[in-house]
């Protein structure tokens, strides 16, 4: 019998490396859309007014997905495992990872399932997949998340027979796999500390008595009550009620003679990455803003800010580094108005290139365990001063 519609419990998302055939499911993914433009360029000809031909282009794939910080894999870990089939990537850096394309597949079951387990309905396989945009955000009210875009050039709809095969009459490029259902028993559960992570569950010193520096968070010290080495001490002022990761990974498609699609879709360098921090202000922004910082003698550039390193932590595994060189973009002070809302700052931070993503529970990448391992290096060494407090 047909679905009447298609919800939440009887869809899927999986992710399979180039070349392989096993799929690992998406878990915690709390909405997903797929967006297919036609690329249509007209010709005319002198002599008539009518169209002489509406010329069709590659098509353009984009994947949107939404999902929850509960322990697992992100996203964006599972579409940049690897570059080629079986071949583990150097390292988790952006410039690593860019390049990596993945095969999605998205799963419809029958409606009277309460979990997806089987084999689906039918589904759609999309391969060749690029990140073009990752951002985290970690909101005050709400649940930890990820929001990750992919983008591609084909896409392929099947109505499972058995063996895979499409049945359409423009074939797909490469070998359909199916994936079966993850989520039978309709009993899947967050297997990270905390679970679905919320407010409580970012890693600050100031909240924790664990002695590796490795896991805490770090923030600019620009930020009113950060001590020098990026940490918050207990009973500082510093009040942070919103963080937010981002950054978009402009694509540029490769043509060669002799073929229509590209044989690459390359990042454009530099990429810029901001990190925003809300905080429920006591005191201002106490950032002060000169034109010479009041030193006009020095032959050296005056100056108003420094160099700051970033790093985002959470109890269910994520560390997000943006290296030692964010710099304060902008700085705003609002709120506080006379209907009895608090003033709250905003300190916008950008840095370029510099986007390492990991979590300890990386088991789709053979070398996710050993980055694990060695995640102070991504940062570099940081010295606890006297605000840090155990």
């Amino acid at each position: 019998m047909a679905n009447n519609r298609i919800y939440y419990p009887i869809q899927q998302v999986a992710f399979r490396k180039p070349g392989t055939t096993v799929f690992l499911p998406a878990h915690g993914v709390q909405s997903v859309s797929i967006t297919t433009t036609f690329n249509l360029e007209q010709a005319f000809e002198l002599g008539q007014l009518a169209i002489y031909e509406n010329i069709e282009g590659i098509p353009d794939i984009e994947v949107s997905l939404s999902k929850v910080l509960d322990g697992y894999p992100t996203v964006y870990l599972l579409a940049t495992a690897t570059d080629a089939a079986g071949a583990a990537l150097s390292g988790p850096e952006l410039a690593k990872r860019g390049p990596a394309e993945t095969i999605m597949q998205l799963g419809i079951w029958p409606e009277t399932q309460e979990a997806v387990e089987g084999s689906p309905d039918q589904y759609v396989e999309m391969s060749g997949l690029t990140v073009s945009s990752v951002s985290y955000n970690f909101p005050l009210e709400d649940n930890f998340s990820e929001d990750v875009s992919l983008a591609g050039n084909v896409k392929v709809w099947s109505t499972y027979d058995g063996n895979g095969a499409d049945g359409k009459s423009c074939a797909a490029p490469w070998t359909l796999a199916e994936a079966t259902g993850f989520f039978a028993g309709n009993n899947d559960a967050p297997i990270g500390t905390g679970g679905v992570n919320r407010r409580e569950n970012l890693l600050f010193a100031k909240y924790q008595a664990q002695t590796a520096i490795a896991d805490y968070s770090v923030v600019p010290t620009e930020i009113l009550g950060v001590g020098t080495s990026g940490f918050l001490p207990s009973g500082g002022a510093t009040h942070i009620s919103s963080i937010t990761v981002s950054t978009d990974l402009a694509r540029e498609d490769l043509f060669q003679l002799g073929s229509r699609s590209p044989y690459a879709k390359t990042i454009t360098f530099p990429v810029e990455v901001t990190c925003d921090f809300e905080v429920t202000s006591v005191s201002g922004d106490q950032v002060n803003a000169l034109d010479d910082c009041g030193d006009a003698t020095v032959c050296s550039t005056p100056a108003n800010l420094a160099d700051n390193k970033i790093r985002i932590s959470t109890c269910e595994g994520l560390r997000v580094y943006l290296g030692e060189k964010n710099k304060l973009a902008s700085v705003s002070y609002g709120g506080g108005d006379a209907g009895g809302g608090n003033v709250s700052v905003t300190y916008s931070y950008t840095t370029f290139n510099d986007f390492t993503v990991l979590h300890k529970n990386d088991d789709f990448n053979p070398s996710g365990t050993g980055w694990w391992a060695t995640r102070e290096t991504y940062l570099g060494a940081l010295t606890r001063d006297a605000t840090f407090d155990n």
